[in-house]
């Protein structure tokens, strides 16, 4: 058996181990740690996005068509930013916040990235099926729930920018002020 891990960046190293096995990850991972960022190393950026996997390949492109390759640290969830503020997934949102603080701490990122993307079944699941048939209602939606994303991740973390986009299935970003 193959054994993968993140090298380099120290997401494991500043844990303790007590707050490891909080999160589930075990003395294997104490073991497999890496050495800690060096003291003012910052990555760009944090991307939350869905699990869905018609767009990993897609939105990889995307943060490194604005040069954040191995620049920025990724939480996938279900619904990716839609799953951060819909009562729907409110038992998840404890996970989420716990990365989002920590990759700030260990990564002193400096923006965020909330990308939502159509024909997304969390999304349906959230909003009711008609976001599956009625292409402007989806749009209002998955951007409520991105501005609520950005307002919500904006009282955690002032000090982020945070960006918002709807992603098609074609791999396109429309932005969301």
């Amino acid at each position: 058996m193959t054994h993968t891990h993140h090298t380099g960046c120290g997401c494991l190293a500043a844990l303790s181990r007590r707050n490891l096995l909080g999160f589930g990850l075990g003395a294997a991972a104490v073991a497999a740690a890496g050495p800690a960022l060096a003291a003012g190393d910052a990555y760009e950026a944090m991307l939350m996005k869905c699990i869905d996997p018609r767009f990993t390949t897609y939105t990889w492109k995307y943060m490194s068509s604005r040069g954040w390759e191995n620049q920025y640290s990724q939480f996938n969830i279900a619904g990716g930013p839609i799953a951060a503020v819909a009562p729907i997934f409110q038992e998840w949102r404890a996970a989420w916040e716990a990365n989002l603080d920590i990759s700030v701490q260990l990564h002193n990122v400096k923006r965020l990235i909330g990308m939502a993307h159509r024909d997304c079944g969390a999304a349906a699941l959230a909003y009711g099926n008609r976001i599956k048939t009625d292409r402007a209602f989806e749009t209002e939606m998955l951007s409520q729930g991105l501005r609520a994303f950005r307002d919500q991740a904006s009282k955690r973390q002032p000090q982020l920018i945070v960006e918002l986009g709807i992603m098609d299935l074609n791999g396109t970003v429309e932005t969301v002020a």
